[in-house]
């Protein structure tokens, strides 16, 4: 039988985190849970991420909440997110419930968030499911960052919290420094956490530009211990249009200013020299 195993999902936002939750949840033995993206741990990280924390429910929400799972219901989100924010035992305790249950070999949290997390926040994932006899992998996709950035902004602008316009140069201009965007762009940070905490069988990066390949699908399924679905790269998960297209002077502005997130995913994955356009001006 298979080692029951806690997939952690690192995002990058907008770089095919849903598809590739999505596709580990529909193979045999897996159960996700609740929620498709859990939203613990980011918030203790405070800035831009602050804002997944989540209140503590009324008196109100609290017993209808009770009453709901005393009748065999579901947790209510909120009321889930919470519980598992405020109690770092329960957070174990739900997904080695999820593995308890028969024939379930496969569980996880993909949050895209979980990029920024330093080391010291996967360490402490990772020995707390290893006291339960439960193996950690980590995920971690990237896709070129001009476009992960207007795919961003797009976002930011649908749920209101920037103005609405096209995701061209004049907005995309006053948003690829901001601390939205760079807290959610150092992939160059989240690979050195990785590293740090897991050991190279245990954590897979990947592409955005090849992950929806049969080679890149392969490549997943075959650290994930699923099957290979030949047609997967087809199916879109949460896409999101890009607007019209960025000029060369702003993606030089943005390859220059995420320099360092170009020679850190380079050193790894060389074929980015290619796949993103305008690498080659920082990479030499």
């Amino acid at each position: 039988m298979a080692e029951p195993t806690f997939f952690l999902g690192l995002g990058g936002q907008k770089c095919g985190s849903s598809w590739v939750q999505a596709y580990l949840a529909r193979a045999k033995g897996s159960d996700f849970g609740r929620l498709g993206e859990y939203q613990v741990w980011e918030h203790e990280l405070g800035g831009v991420f602050a804002r997944y924390a989540v209140p503590a429910p009324g008196t109100f929400e609290a017993a209808r909440a009770g009453i709901k799972m005393a009748l065999g219901g579901s947790e209510p989100a909120a009321h889930l997110r919470w519980r598992l924010q405020t109690d770092r035992r329960a957070y174990f305790d739900y997904f080695e419930g999820l593995l308890g249950k028969r024939g379930v070999v496969r569980t996880g949290d993909i949050t895209p968030s979980y990029a920024a997390l330093p080391a010291e926040t996967l360490i402490r994932i990772r020995d707390g499911f290893a006291e339960r006899g439960i193996a950690t992998k980590a995920i971690f996709v990237m896709r070129d960052p001009v476009e992960r950035l207007r795919s961003q902004m797009r976002m930011e602008m649908e749920k209101g919290r920037m103005d609405l316009s096209d995701a061209n140069d004049a907005p995309l201009r006053g948003f690829y420094a901001s601390a939205e965007a760079e807290a959610r762009s150092r992939y160059d940070r989240t690979l050195a956490a990785m590293e740090a905490a897991f050991a190279p069988e245990n954590r897979h990066i990947a592409l955005f530009e090849e992950i929806f390949t049969g080679a890149g699908t392969a490549a997943l399924a075959a650290f994930a211990g699923v099957p290979v679905e030949a047609d997967a790269g087809a199916r879109q998960v949460n896409a999101r249009g890009k607007g019209s297209k960025v000029s060369e002077e702003v993606r030089t502005e943005i390859v220059q200013h995420y320099a360092e997130v170009y020679r850190a995913v380079a050193e790894r994955l060389p074929q980015v020299r290619d796949l993103w356009p305008g690498a080659d001006r920082v990479l030499g």
